[in-house]
């Protein structure tokens, strides 16, 4: 779980004419809340946990914004809702829905694994569904937990982190890379590491030199 607001949106949104927001691992609604402050048309958000969704549904019923608090598995909620953006409007994907439960002390890590399976690891499933129900040469994605998928110098292991890319392939015995993001995203994409909290990999679509200037 990573922190959207060490995310100045405004760049993104100024810069690739972001118009929709969609989020997966609602958590506490706290990268949604940031989220809100910026003037996107419309907000999904989606979490497994019954109880979070219904916490954040109490938090924001009376605001006026177009916003789309959604329970269950992440990759369902994006097949059946990421068709509903419009074609060409560029969208920001907030990719977080790793280890239900357990940044919320509902569960420990394993019991995560555990319970979810490879749904406490959802991203590569996602990516694909995204990548099959749209084009998103125009979209913006920011990855969190990449700690997760990659070794690097990431801030959270200066203070301890509990888990870590090591910790899953020998602990856990599981196989997390992040190699398929770059593969998939190579052609449109260019690529930036955030060492930041839990570490970051932010996808942004290739411009040329005309759009730049």
């Amino acid at each position: 779980m990573g922190l959207l607001r060490e995310h100045k949106l405004t760049d993104y949104i100024d810069r690739y004419n972001l118009k929709y927001y969609f989020e997966t691992g609602t958590g506490k609604a706290e990268c949604l809340e940031y989220a809100l402050r910026y003037p996107f048309e419309e907000y999904w958000t989606v979490d497994i946990d019954e109880d979070l969704i219904e916490e954040s549904f109490k938090k924001f019923q009376n605001m006026s914004k177009n916003i789309n608090l959604l329970i269950g598995k992440s990759t369902d909620i994006l097949d059946e809702y990421v068709p509903q953006i419009p074609k060409e409007s560029p969208t920001l994907f907030y990719l977080d829905a790793h280890f239900p439960g357990a940044d919320f002390q509902k569960c420990t890590y394993e019991e995560s694994i555990r319970e979810h399976k490879k749904d406490a690891f959802p991203l590569e499933e996602e990516v694909d569904v995204i990548l099959e129900k749209r084009d998103i040469s125009k979209d913006v994605f920011i990855i969190d937990d990449l700690v997760l998928y990659e070794e690097g110098d990431f801030e959270c292991l200066k203070v301890g982190c509990v888990w870590e890319y090591g910790w899953l392939q020998e602990e856990l015995d599981l196989k997390t890379d992040s190699k398929f993001l770059y593969e998939k995203f190579e052609k449109t994409h260019d690529f930036k590491k955030d060492l930041r909290s839990q570490g970051y990999l932010i996808i942004t679509p290739k411009q040329n030199e005309s759009s730049d200037s």
